[in-house]
């Protein structure tokens, strides 16, 4: 199960990354995005090379204070959280809509 990983990768100090997840995976993780575009976590994945995890969580939220726009960038840093609530239903209905446009492409 990915939540195992997602545990192990969190315990050692690492950067545990929720990329339009479930509600099984996110309690697990250090950070989540939600959105259209995995794009959107490039400047992360930039900051961890030189800032590592405090650098990461200091970006992360920022831009979770700043929220998301339309069907990108929600981001939230997880480690340490104890209500999912919000961020469960933020990444359900970006999940949805990357569905949807999946199954109109065919």
């Amino acid at each position: 199960a990915d939540f195992r990983m997602l545990q192990a990768v969190e315990a050692e100090g690492g950067l545990a990354i929720a990329f339009n997840a479930n509600e099984y995976a996110l309690p697990y993780s250090t950070m989540s995005l939600a959105s259209t575009l995995i794009n959107d976590l490039t400047e992360v994945l930039e900051v961890w090379q030189s800032g590592r995890r405090d650098g990461v969580e200091k970006l992360v939220r920022q831009k979770e204070k700043a929220g998301g726009v339309g069907d990108r960038g929600y981001f939230h840093w997880l480690s340490g959280r104890k209500d999912m609530d919000e961020v469960v239903k933020i990444h359900r209905r970006i999940r949805q809509l990357v569905r949807e446009e999946a199954g109109e492409l065919g």
